[in-house]
Order: structure tokens, then C-alpha cells, then sequence
């Protein structure tokens, strides 16, 4: 049995890292039918985001990042309707520095705070109703130096898909209270979860799932939709849409519901995270499990018989 618990985990292991592997034209395939049918990227700058987002597969986090979490979460060059930044070779370039050696999202995650706000030549600042004025990372927000929520969510979660850490933008367009508003910030993938912070560049250290509208988030509702916290999403998985409610009239853009996982006490995996285990993982656990079981009811039997032979 110890021979063959061991052929299982090689297996495992292989597996693992075959559903790791990504070519260049998997990028490219996966991006095509899913981005937006919009004018302004031309094919050498969708095949440049392809190749420096392939490149962050080589970090050692990359165990962390399933096959689909860096479809969906790291190759995707925008979040909304954003002017089209070729932002990809620059971040990767500056923010390459604070992640090099990390072993861990989380490790790789935390380094980038509080650099991600002051790291391209000045210290970028928060300032409110930027929408949809400052969206686009480089050109807008880096030159003028502020944004409002969502430009600077933009920009933080560019920041950490520059460097193979996926993220996502999740946010309201009505909060659910009298005096309504909306907002805009950033989930970041942990491995087994999603970490939660609001993208203020205060140069601070990041501080975790705390921030000023944690009990309004509990408040949320999935219906009606205005109420729901929705993430823009590049997949087939996007059965929902997130309203751009800054535009007039709104527009959408796919996303799916996270509302649930605000809604109580945050836990260490949201309700999601088996959405994102490799297949090939999922399958090999199921077999251990039951020869686990197999081999476990064998040395009860083994024991029970030769107890028996003992006791004749």
C-alpha cells in the first residue's frame, strides 16, 4: 500500500502541473471570444499582454494559480469600459522587483503595499468623482496622479495581474441605504480564497478584509440587482452584468454575484474557491480518499483475522 500511496501523489503531482501549463495560444484563444468587442487594441498589444502575462508564469506562487484563475484573472488587459492602457509591460517592469523570490500569493501580495501607490514616479492620490473621467491606468490616472474608486481599483488590480497575482475589481452600484452611492475596490486571490481591500494608495501595509464599508457590505442584497456586489468577469461563468452606473445611460458588462460571500462572517474559503481547483487535483483527491479507505477497511479486516487466529 505504501507503494502504491506514493505512485498516487506522483500522479497527483504530475496532473497538478499539467492543468499549470499554459501555452501562448491558450491565452490568446481564451482572450478572443471573451474580451470586449471594442476598437482601440490592436493585435500587437493583445499579443504583448499575452506574452508578458505568460511570463509570470514562472513564479514560484505559480502553484497557487489554477489554469482558469490566470484566464480569468491575470491575462485580462481591462475591467470595464476603461480607455485601452497597454499598462502590461510597464507594471510588470516596475513591480517585478517587490514580488522576486516570494513563494506565496500572500507573501507576493503584501510586498506590493504600500509600493503599488508611489512605485512609477509620484505618489498617487485619491480623489472623489473621477468616474469615468480617470479609468484608464496609465494615461489618466498616472498622469494626472488621482482617481477616484474605481480608477484606482483599476489600477491596483493591474498591478498585481502585471505580476501573475490574480485579481479582480468587485463593487455596488447602489449601496443598500437611504442615501445610496456606490463604490468600487479590489479582491485578491490568496490560493484557496479571496482577500478583500479597499485601493487607497495611503502607503500604508495592507490591512486585510477591514475596511469602512464592511457592515454596509453585509447589508447587500443579490435582488434587486443594483444591490448586489458584482466582479466583472472574462468567462463563460458571467451569468450576471455589472451596471456602470456612472455612465449615462448605465451599460453592463458580464460579471458574476459575489454577494453571499459578504453577507456574514468572512471565512478562510469563500464560497467559490472549489470553483477553482484543478479538475485533474479534484480527481486524484477522490481516488486517495477512497483507496485511503479501501486500504484502511483492509488492515481492520487483516487485523481482525489474525486476532481471531490467535484467539483459536
Amino acid at each position: 500500500m505504501g507503494q502504491l500511496s506514493q505512485c498516487l501523489l506522483l500522479a497527483l503531482v504530475a496532473l497538478t502541473q499539467a492543468d499549470l501549463d499554459i501555452s501562448q495560444e491558450d491565452a490568446v484563444n481564451y482572450m478572443k471570444p471573451w474580451r470586449p468587442q471594442e476598437a482601440g487594441v490592436s493585435e500587437e498589444i493583445f499579443r504583448v499582454n499575452a506574452d508578458i502575462a505568460m511570463k509570470t508564469r514562472h513564479m514560484p506562487y505559480k502553484k497557487q494559480v489554477s489554469k482558469e484563475m490566470f484566464l480569468s484573472y491575470v491575462l485580462p488587459y481591462a475591467h470595464f469600459h476603461e480607455p485601452r492602457d497597454d499598462w502590461r509591460p510597464k507594471m510588470y517592469e516596475t513591480m517585478l522587483p517587490f514580488v522576486k523570490g516570494k513563494q506565496t500569493l500572500q507573501d507576493a501580495a503584501e510586498a506590493l503595499f504600500p509600493a503599488w501607490g508611489n512605485a512609477f514616479g509620484k505618489q498617487l492620490k485619491f480623489k472623489g468623482n473621477m468616474t469615468p473621467q480617470m479609468m484608464a491606468p496609465l494615461t489618466q490616472t498616472l498622469t494626472n496622479g488621482y482617481a477616484s474608486c474605481t480608477g484606482m481599483a483599476i489600477f491596483l488590480a493591474d498591478c498585481m495581474r502585471s505580476v501573475g497575482i490574480p485579481a479582480r475589481i468587485v463593487g455596488v452600484a447602489e449601496w443598500n441605504r437611504p442615501e445610496k452611492g456606490n463604490h468600487n475596490w479590489v479582491e485578491i486571490w490568496m490560493g484557496d480564497h479571496w482577500n478583500f481591500v479597499d485601493a487607497v494608495p495611503s502607503g500604508d501595509l495592507v490591512a486585510w478584509n477591514q475596511t469602512w464599508f464592511v457592515e454596509q457590505a453585509k447589508k447587500q442584497t443579490s435582488v434587486p440587482s443594483q444591490h448586489a456586489i458584482m466582479a466583472p468577469l472574462w468567462s463563460s461563468k458571467a451569468h450576471q452584468e455589472y451596471n456602470m452606473s456612472w455612465r449615462v445611460p448605465s451599460s453592463f458588462v458580464p460579471a458574476i454575484d459575489v454577494t453571499a460571500y459578504y453577507a456574514g462572517p468572512l471565512i478562510a474559503a469563500s464560497p467559490t474557491s472549489w470553483n477553482y481547483m484543478p479538475a485533474s487535483f479534484t480527481i486524484v483527491i477522490l481516488v486517495l480518499l477512497t483507496l485511503g479507505g479501501a486500504g484502511c477497511a483492509w488492515k481492520v479486516n487483516k487485523d481482525r483475522s489474525q486476532g481471531w487466529q490467535t484467539m483459536s
